[in-house]
């Protein structure tokens, strides 16, 4: 069987059509729904019971979303777990062809492709329709919040981390990599997902956020569960340059203005080589890791993994409480 684990907060605007989404997905196929809730002060909860979603409410004000897929995890009863965020629509046949490429070809997770599109105020204002560039299939380097994974494979790494802010799809890889596990990226439509809150947010506030702190909270959590080597070959990228600003810093420090060339060109070849890769836009986000990337280390915090299941108001559903941290 194939438990379908939605996570969201305040998703009101979009969670029903996700659902109706999972729904059409995979008429032909048995699963399971269940509906994690981050806190939502909307009708979220209620719109995914009246769709037939078992419903759990984190206790924790101190939300994440790897903690929500963790509960998800924990009460999920399928072979395979399909993770979707509620922003998220579900496109036909990706399902389908995941499992057979994962039975045949032994792999233990599976994403495709993820179409985004930037709403303001209700009107599409931006789209990119294959946000990994996926053309064919090959060996993930990278997934987001839509994952198909083995239940055993996921256990066997140790799950969601609860307590990473940001960036747990990456620290998960690391450990998937590391327990031997293999995620395959298929040129398949997966998700269609409907962003309302990159592009309503100012340049200032896009590159200046606390989500950047995830990388450095991934890190101790990697220390903590022993996949440090693989978080690192996972992130080459954002922690070599990390280690090349430190280096700048240091030198900028020991050697005054004297090697102020040698700091302009090590940043000259860092931006080439983003240019190379074509993530330019990228670059200034990239500097604020030095930043960023201790105080994430600094602020790595546990939550309380607390939960229940959702009562509505006419104590329809009983209440069944779990066990904490």
């Amino acid at each position: 069987m194939l438990s379908v684990v939605v996570i969201g907060r305040n998703d009101g605007a979009t969670l029903p059509g996700c659902l109706r989404s999972v729904g059409q997905a995979l008429a032909s196929i048995r699963h399971e729904l269940l509906y994690v809730d981050s806190g939502s002060t909307d009708e979220s909860l209620p719109i995914a019971q009246s769709q037939g979603a078992r419903c759990f409410r984190l206790r924790t004000t101190r939300t994440t979303a790897g903690l929500a897929r963790r509960i998800g995890t924990q009460e999920a009863q399928g072979e395979y777990l399909l993770f979707l965020d509620g922003d998220m629509l579900l496109q036909p046949g990706f399902v389908e062809t995941a499992l057979t490429v994962m039975e045949k070809s032994g792999y233990d997770g599976a994403t495709g492709i993820r179409h985004d599109v930037y709403e303001r105020d209700g009107r599409v204002i931006g789209e990119n329709p294959n946000y990994y560039g996926c053309k064919v299939r090959r060996e993930a380097t990278e997934f987001g919040g839509a994952i198909l994974l083995r239940a055993t494979e996921l256990n066997k790494a140790g799950g969601w981390a609860a307590n990473v802010l940001t960036c747990e799809e990456a620290e998960l890889h690391a450990r998937l990599i590391k327990h031997g596990a293999r995620v395959v990226e298929l040129p398949v439509p997966m998700i269609r997902h409907i962003d309302r809150k990159r592009d309503n947010r100012g340049p200032l506030a896009a590159l200046i956020t606390p989500r950047r702190l995830g990388l450095g909270q991934a890190l101790v959590n990697a220390v903590r569960m022993r996949c440090l080597w693989a978080l690192l070959k996972r992130e080459r990228i954002a922690f070599l340059c990390w280690i090349v600003d430190a280096l700048c810093v240091a030198a900028l420090c020991l050697g005054g203005w004297r090697s102020v060339w040698a700091i302009a060109a090590a940043q000259a070849l860092q931006l080439a080589a983003f240019g190379l890769m074509n993530r330019t836009r990228g670059f200034l986000g990239q500097k604020l890791l030095f930043v960023y990337l201790p105080a994430g280390v600094l602020s790595y915090r546990k939550r309380d993994e607390g939960y229940d299941a959702w009562v509505d108001a006419s104590g329809g559903t009983p209440r069944a409480a779990s066990p904490t941290e």
